[in-house]
């Protein structure tokens, strides 16, 4: 890997405060779903966008927001949605949009040995990303700085401060910064076991475009949509079908009556959860 993109951590970036009033109807909703049981319940009621440590599988975790952790954790440890089958027990995993790590601690605590490659744009969430996987002294894992585009280059990445950051345009963007930029084809160089790709809203390009998705054996992708934006969900599934994959949807965020009551999350009108693998022998 060029050496420019990975992060060299000398000083903690300043952290990222604002506030999102869209944010509010959407969590009285979830509340509703909410198990008592669950673990990080206190984080529903704690403020937005403050830094704070919680306690991981026993060990210190960074994170810059509250909410968006709990829901991250529900998804990520609860439903396990990003749960796999292998047949090897080092398998190769490639994590786009790997935000504050949770991701790689649970593919780590799933597969010790796997080899994880873990890519994360926003400067100040990668900070947290590194620290929390550097003091668990993880091996084969490889931290990358850079925004997944379709060029490769430099580009203006819009920080949120939690885990909603993005190369597009974003109306509740914090800050703007220059990342350097990485294809997704160059992820995808040797054999990978499986592919999670939530990036908010390039995938769809960078999926379509990329040559090396025959590396690919399993994949997650979180599709996203854009309220005004011209809708690529059709060229995405057409993608994996013309790849070789059978694939699953899932709805992560959509109005209960779109076609009379648009909403939208962050300019985002249709979030959905893919999942796709090759038929096994």
């Amino acid at each position: 890997m060029n050496n420019r993109r990975v992060y060299q951590a000398t000083q903690r970036p300043a952290v990222v405060i604002k506030s999102i009033r869209k944010e509010l109807s959407r969590t009285r909703k979830r509340w509703k779903r909410v198990d008592p049981s669950t673990p990080f319940q206190e984080l529903l009621t704690a403020p937005r966008y403050q830094p704070m440590t919680v306690e991981v599988q026993g060990q210190p975790f960074g994170i810059a927001d509250s909410l968006s952790f709990y829901w991250s954790y529900q998804e990520i440890f609860e439903k396990e949605i990003y749960r796999f089958d292998c047949r090897s027990d080092a398998p190769r995993i490639v994590d786009c949009g790997a935000n504050y790590g949770l991701a790689a601690l649970y593919f780590k605590s799933k597969f010790p040995n796997a080899h994880v490659r873990a890519v994360e744009a926003d400067p100040e969430i990668f900070y947290l990303l590194s620290t929390n996987l550097a003091q668990r002294h993880f091996s084969d894992l490889e931290l990358i700085h850079a925004a997944i585009n379709t060029t490769g280059e430099r580009v203006e990445f819009h920080c949120e401060g939690a885990d909603s950051g993005r190369i597009y345009p974003l109306a509740q963007s914090s800050r703007s910064t220059q990342v350097d930029g990485i294809k997704l084809e160059a992820l995808l160089d040797q054999p990978v076991h499986f592919l999670k790709m939530d990036i908010e809203g390039a995938e769809a390009e960078c999926l379509c475009q990329t040559r090396t998705l025959e590396n690919v054996e399993q994949m997650f992708v979180e599709y996203h949509s854009f309220e005004g934006e011209p809708q690529l969900l059709d060229e995405v599934l057409r993608k994996l079908k013309e790849s070789g994959f059978r694939y699953y949807i899932q709805t992560q965020f959509c109005s209960p009556q779109p076609l009379v009551n648009p909403e939208t999350y962050l300019e985002m009108d249709l979030q959905l959860n893919l999942f796709a693998r090759r038929p096994r022998d």
